[in-house]
């Protein structure tokens, strides 16, 4: 149930990027042109932060703003709940939110150092679904080139990253399948869910 493999981490993953299936209905909200200068300029500022001058805990503190301006973070935290947001009271609701913000900030701490040299290049963009998938070829020391897309959608009237894929898999999806195995696995209380969040941060706090 690992948040590290959402966004961020997707910068270290394996590379080949593959497709969701989407209706043939749906309307992607952004351009091709709009995701790509979106995504262009997000990956510039990432790497900028990554290779720039600065100490972990500066450049941590930059990147956890970068996301909050980039990510859909609350919109992806609903979509990961699943059908379970209906099942959960405004308080559980509200202190899942606040968990996956947390965690997804911790998970950035604690990768940060692994991000360090990488280079992005931005290459074609096509619908999927209601979303625009950008897809970038992400290079680290060390490491083989990785095809990473990021599912772009408008959200308040602005550009905003909804979905990671690597290697033909959304990472919205298997973060949503985590989340309910947890919930199933426990009677069906998101309270667990919440427990194991928690339980999660903490391990990542006190790794660092």
């Amino acid at each position: 149930m690992s948040l590290r493999r959402f966004v961020l981490a997707a910068l270290v993953a394996t590379p080949v990027l593959g497709l969701l299936a989407g209706t043939a209905q749906a309307q992607a909200t952004v351009t091709p042109a709009a995701a790509q200068a979106f995504i262009t300029q997000s990956g510039q500022q990432l790497v900028s932060i990554v290779n720039g001058p600065g100490s972990t805990s500066q450049k941590a503190d930059q990147l956890r703003d970068l996301v909050n301006k980039i990510v859909a973070v609350d919109q992806v935290g609903d979509y990961v709940l699943g059908r379970y947001i209906h099942v959960a009271t405004p308080a559980q609701h509200t202190q899942f939110l606040q968990l996956f913000h947390q965690l997804l900030s911790y998970n950035i701490t604690y990768q940060i150092k692994a991000y360090q040299g990488i280079s992005f290049v931005v290459n074609s963009a096509a619908p999927m679904g209601n979303d625009m998938v950008v897809d970038t070829t992400i290079t680290s020391p060390g490491k083989a080139p990785a095809d990473v897309g990021w599912a772009v959608d408008e959200v308040n009237g602005a550009p905003k990253i909804v979905d990671v894929i690597v290697a033909g898999t959304s990472l919205r999806i298997t973060t949503r399948n985590d989340y309910a195995s947890v919930i199933t696995d426990n009677g069906g209380q998101v309270s667990a869910l919440l427990s194991a969040m928690q339980g999660q941060i903490k391990k990542i706090a006190n790794a660092q």
